[in-house]
């Protein structure tokens, strides 16, 4: 490379530490300027000033036909516009350090849906399998039956009290909703009686104050946490041999995807899962075609 571009990355990169930036952008933003100038020196391009709109748009066009190395698939839109953002950057610091002009106006790309990963049914019955007849057991299936079963958010579950499980009428009742929006969700005969064994077997020896509404609380017998809920999780995940990351919201992802596997419509199953906008449920179709 050549030396005013040299320079420029070095002086580029002692400005990103000037103006604060995290070690991790000070390293890895200088990187991209460099493939920016690699590419300009085969386009027999070195100096700023000789840099045209042209340029910039057949570096962009390259870098949508490049193959990325660490997932050997073409650059995601994130990816391209992570790279946008830093050149449009790169600009203002020529800028604003008075060592030149370069124009970068190309748009961003659309915003892509994030990657989500979901458990298969057999990886479910797995983590059911992993819940024993102990007392933390038969906590850890009702914990699967509301977060699996029926569908719930972190905080849904969290705030349930005794009396929103209606097991008489196989009914939940959300009350702590997405911006408190309240819904009923339905469960079956199986879950209903999980979810008897759990209030009769367990949380009756856990409870130390009568009054104590939650249902479901901690070993202490308080109202249970997401830390405990995030730690009983990973502890079934070790046992049950899944080596995906657990959560909360992981069981809900896939619960959404299998009903729509098994034909639900999607309007049920936004309302199933209190979704105010149906495209937010729709997110659920490509995930249902690729684990078919």
């Amino acid at each position: 490379m050549n030396i005013e571009f040299t320079k420029l990355t070095e002086g580029f990169k002692e400005w990103l530490s000037i103006m604060g930036y995290v070690p991790s952008s000070i390293e890895s933003m200088p990187r991209r300027i460099n493939e920016f100038f690699t590419f300009l020196k085969w386009q027999k391009v070195h100096e700023i000033k000789h840099i045209k709109r042209k340029h910039i748009q057949q570096y962009y066009h390259y870098l949508k036909t490049k193959i990325s190395k660490q997932t050997g698939e073409l650059y995601k839109n994130s990816t391209l516009n992570g790279i946008n953002r830093i050149l449009r950057l790169f600009a203002h610091y020529l800028e604003e350090t008075g060592q030149g002009q370069l124009t970068i106006d190309i748009p961003y790309e659309r915003k892509e849906p994030p990657d989500i990963e979901i458990l298969t049914n057999e990886e479910i019955q797995a983590l059911y399998n992993a819940a024993d007849e102990t007392i933390l057991g038969l906590r850890d299936r009702a914990i699967l039956n509301i977060y699996y079963g029926c569908g719930l958010r972190s905080k849904e579950g969290i705030w349930l009290n005794t009396d929103d499980v209606m097991c008489d009428k196989k009914l939940m009742y959300v009350r702590k909703g997405k911006a408190y929006k309240e819904r009923y969700v339905p469960f079956t005969q199986k879950q209903k009686k999980d979810f008897e064994i759990y209030l009769k077997l367990c949380r009756n020896q856990l409870i130390k104050d009568e009054t104590e509404t939650s249902f479901l609380v901690n070993n202490q017998g308080k109202r249970i946490s997401s830390t405990t809920l995030h730690k009983r999780l990973k502890e079934l995940a070790k046992t049950a041999g899944i080596t995906k990351t657990v959560g909360l919201h992981l069981l809900r992802h896939s619960i959404a995807t299998h009903l729509m596997q098994s034909g639900m419509k999607i309007e049920d199953i936004a309302t199933f899962l209190g979704h105010k906008n149906i495209e937010s449920t729709q997110r659920y179709t490509h995930l249902s075609k690729e684990n078919e």
